[in-house]
């Protein structure tokens, strides 16, 4: 990463119930190996990279493993215990400025069905924003995440004066995929995000892949725009997997340019500016 020159590393937690915040590591209940979280921030600021803590899944004393994404964060059965589990982290995390949270993973239909509406977004971004506030001294960023599994900013337009009001250091995390990949163009984009940033949203995009749902995409026009506004961009994702095409690095360790429209080296390359 130091060679990369990545300085945020948007952490994955897939079992946030169980997750260890100090201490040993453990084996879950769906058999997965947890690793403290201030062991994993430890060692991101050991080189100088922000650690940005994410919740992905949630899983149950049976094993099952429910995947946040897609999901109405309210109407989940364990809501609650997620809210008390985000306040033990933020409470641990308090007076360690360089780790942000992020509230959920990409929450809500892809194309705003189940009962979405953007009072709904606003409604529960309020109640999880505030879930971490409500911890003295718990002054970190925190991370809010657009509509439509994360990847939409109408929300963010619609209703993000009414989150930022009374509220402070919120960042708006959106993820560049279908909806930022096909069928747009770099000017387009650049005036997607000048009308965040002229609304004094700030942002960034948590994360950028060449495939998902739909297949390969490009990733030029919307490089090229990022680096054009300045826009802060982290790239899913950081492991070593030739056949993965989304993995930026290969089974040892080089640019993963593997059936990926070498987006090992394209993403590099993005870095160094």
């Amino acid at each position: 990463m130091d060679e990369w020159r990545i300085e945020i590393v948007r952490e994955f937690i897939g079992n946030l119930r169980e997750q260890p915040i100090a201490g040993d590591a453990i084996q879950g209940s769906n058999g997965a190996w947890l690793h403290p979280l201030q062991n994993i921030v430890d060692e991101n600021r050991r080189h100088h990279k922000v650690t940005i803590l994410c919740p992905f899944a949630w899983v149950e004393q049976s094993g099952k493993q429910t995947f946040f994404t897609g999901l109405n964060p309210s109407a989940q059965s364990f809501y609650g215990q997620y809210k008390l589990k985000m306040k033990d982290i933020a409470n641990h995390f308090q007076n360690q400025p360089d780790v942000w949270i992020e509230v959920w993973n990409e929450p809500y239909h892809w194309n705003n069905e189940n009962g979405y509406s953007h009072e709904l977004w606003l409604k529960d971004q309020k109640d999880m924003v505030d879930n971490l506030r409500r911890v003295v001294g718990f002054e970190n960023i925190i991370l809010v995440p657009g509509n439509e599994q994360g990847q939409s900013e109408s929300a963010i337009l619609s209703k993000g004066d009414a989150l930022l009001a009374g509220r402070y250091n919120l960042l708006f995390d959106l993820h560049a995929y279908e909806k930022w990949l096909i069928n747009t163009s770099e000017t387009g984009i650049i005036q997607r995000i000048q009308a965040l940033k002229n609304r004094k949203c700030a942002l960034l995009f948590g994360e950028i892949g060449v495939i998902n749902s739909s297949g390969l995409m490009q990733t030029e026009a919307f490089l090229a725009a990022v680096d054009s506004t300045k826009t802060t961009t982290l790239a899913w994702l950081w492991n070593k997997n030739s056949s993965d095409p989304n993995a930026l690095l290969d089974d040892v360790g080089q640019e993963n340019n593997v059936n990926n429209n070498n987006w090992g080296s394209t993403f590099k390359r993005f870095l160094q500016h």
